[in-house]
């Protein structure tokens, strides 16, 4: 088999990187009309077409990089520039005191037992910035706005509170190990980072959301109220 991409490939990559951010639903109907708008019969499924196109992005630095919802479990694959730093991947489309911002809400969200930060308290972190800077309410609420749009933040509408969304735990995934280290662990089911999880008080292992359901519906008994790695009871 040819190593050189195809037509199909470069029209596939091209709408990636240019919406940033979609889920694995959406790039396999994107991979289907690539393959039919190049005419190309072409039997290789997603993760074999990603795979190919990345061996030739890694060696300029990017990336179509898979990660998941820690919310829903969704999958999505993100447009990645591996040479950024936090800072110029969030900033690339705002001001910078939207940085100052957004770390602000990112050290609160980890830092907290539950991975998410109340509306309220995170609108009231614009008011104290990095270098003395502040943002109106206003442009503070756009921001969040846009950020929840894209995909950075998940705005919980059930308990008025931000959780890291997709986009941000695909892209800033490596910064968070390494800038967090302690604070922040794997869940135990997916071996993934878990900021948004349920941790067992018995044996601190943190478990996100979904996996555990993802669990329970495939054992018919004792897994629903226990923790998967000690078998404590759980309340």
């Amino acid at each position: 088999m040819s190593t050189r991409l195809g037509p199909e490939h470069h029209l596939f990559t091209q709408t990636i990187a240019a919406r940033r951010l979609v889920s694995e639903a959406e790039a396999t109907q994107l991979l289907t009309k690539c393959l039919t708008l190049t005419e190309k019969q072409n039997s290789t499924n997603l993760k074999e077409h990603t795979q190919r196109i990345n061996a030739h992005l890694s060696q300029l630095f990017l990336e179509i990089r898979w990660g998941t919802c820690e919310v829903d479990g969704t999958k999505y694959l993100a447009f990645v520039n591996n040479k950024e730093d936090e800072h110029s991947k969030l900033c690339s489309n705002h001001p910078a005191v939207a940085f100052g911002f957004f770390k602000k809400i990112l050290d609160e969200v980890i830092m907290s037992d539950d991975g998410q930060i109340n509306n309220t308290d995170c609108l009231t972190l614009s008011n104290n910035l990095p270098d003395q800077k502040k943002l109106t309410y206003t442009a503070a609420r756009e921001l969040l706005t846009q950020w929840s749009a894209d995909k950075w933040l998940i705005d919980n509408k059930t308990n008025n509170s931000y959780q890291l969304g997709p986009r941000a735990i695909i892209e800033l995934g490596q910064y968070i190990s390494t800038a967090y280290g302690s604070h922040i662990a794997n869940c135990m089911l997916c071996q993934q980072l878990c900021i948004s999880g349920q941790r067992c008080d018995e044996c601190n292992s943190k478990f996100h959301g979904h996996c555990l359901q993802r669990l329970i519906n495939r054992t018919k008994e004792g897994h629903d109220n226990r923790c998967p790695k000690c078998s404590t009871e759980w309340n």
